[in-house]
């Protein structure tokens, strides 16, 4: 039995194992990205780099005249369109690149254990530190790419990948971020495998990983520390279809989100095992601390087999959202949401005053949800309105203006945490 086939039996094994049983039939779990996802390889080499610079450089950087910009960006486009990756590697005790903007098409860019690719000063007024375009580019380690947000005065993002295909990140740290720190957009085809995010929980806009408008992608086995939302799955330019997230720990984010939505179609989500810490790894409290989050505006637009498995949270506040109200819409318009699965939700530690909220448009456009082996150690409601809710072996009962509940039955059990 090959790889793909045994990862694909696991994870219909599991979507079994916590799937819909008995007479509600209109849930229906996510199954998440459509492809056969397993661990990725590094690419073929086509030049290596060695550094020129020391990180003990990081607060005052070569200039632009002098930084490794033109160097590497010559290389990268030398191995546009094949793959091949431009790898960074220390020389001595020279364990640091310097650059400004980079655009990589079809390219991978290898950054070595121990070896850090900073943002010089000349990209904080640009969009981004590393722009990401075409087929099978990608970004891995072991080393880090460091923005140095907490220097710099503008707010560029820091890893932008547009219109992709076969998009890689890979056991990678990306660090202090000045706004987003990994930005996917367009294409089919995004995985991100062991990533570590580092950027304080006091960074304004500095969302961990953001996934737009685009289809099949997978989130996993990473870890992210963020000042926005730790993974947020969006509709800027287009619906956006088959993602899963799984595995991954946020700390001091703004949670596991969809949105903010205001326009297009989301579907088939799946967020499965995975962890939210509401303090970042300093201690510092989220921002806007919430664990599973849904929010979109009044807007015409669709949400839609959207599951959240097996969730456990520590120092949360806002424990599950589902808002329909959430942002402005220029027009009013028809908020669809409709088979969101919470199955398999566990909170501990909970902060002062902690809530679950469900708010739906009106009694024509409510929220449509399920609670299932639902175990929180807050169960107020704060909000609650407009919402067809399905229960299940849930402690948490949503009440409200135009509120019903009633009941179903769906396998699983609450997680068994360990923080």
């Amino acid at each position: 039995m090959n790889m793909q086939t045994k990862v694909g039996l696991i994870l219909a094994a599991s979507l079994l194992a916590a799937g819909a049983v008995g007479s509600a039939g209109a849930q229906t779990l996510a199954t998440g990205d459509s492809r056969p996802v397993t661990q990725p390889t590094y690419p073929g080499i086509c030049t290596t780099i060695n550094a020129r610079y020391s990180s003990a450089l990081r607060t005052s950087p070569p200039s632009s005249s002098a930084d490794d910009t033109s160097v590497i960006q010559q290389a990268l486009t030398n191995c546009k369109g094949t793959g091949k990756s431009v790898v960074l590697a220390a020389s001595g005790s020279n364990d640091a690149f310097y650059t400004g903007s980079l655009s990589i098409s079809g390219a991978g860019l290898v950054i070595n254990s121990g070896v850090t690719l900073f943002g010089n000063d000349s990209y904080s007024g640009n969009a981004n530190l590393l722009s990401f375009t075409g087929t099978n580019a990608s970004l891995m380690g072991p080393g880090t790419v460091d923005g140095r947000g907490d220097i710099i005065t503008g707010t560029p993002r820091l890893v932008q990948a547009s219109n992709i295909t076969n998009f890689t990140v890979y056991n990678v740290t990306l660090a202090q971020a000045a706004h987003p720190n990994l930005y996917v957009e367009g294409g089919n085809g995004f995985t991100a495998w062991g990533v570590s995010i580092r950027t304080p929980a006091t960074r304004k806009n500095a969302d961990g990983i953001d996934i737009d408008s685009l289809t099949n992608a997978t989130v996993t086995r990473s870890d992210i520390e963020a000042g926005d939302d730790g993974i947020a799955v969006k509709t800027n330019s287009g619906d956006i279809s088959n993602v899963t997230v799984s595995n991954t720990r946020l700390h001091g984010t703004h949670g596991l989100s969809v949105g903010s939505i205001d326009q297009n179609t989301v579907s088939n989500i799946l967020f499965t095992n995975n962890y939210v810490y509401g303090n970042d790894l300093n201690g510092t409290q989220s921002t806007n601390n919430n664990g599973i989050n849904v929010k979109t505006g009044p807007c015409s637009l669709t949400v839609k087999q959207v599951s959240f498995v097996n969730t456990c949270m520590t120092g949360v506040k806002h424990l599950i959202v589902m808002d329909t109200n959430y942002n402005a819409c220029t027009t009013g318009g028809s908020p669809s949401l409709s088979n969101i699965v919470v199955n398999g939700a566990y909170s501990t530690q909970s902060v002062s005053g902690a809530y679950t909220k469900i708010d739906g448009r009106n009694a024509s456009f409510p929220v449509n949800a399920y609670l299932a082996n639902v175990s929180l150690d807050a169960t107020a409601q704060s909000g609650d309105q407009y919402a067809n809710v399905g229960l299940y072996k849930s402690n948490d009962v949503p009440s409200g203006t135009g509120v019903t509940t009633s009941s179903f039955t769906m396998s699983g059990s609450v997680p068994s945490c360990s923080f």
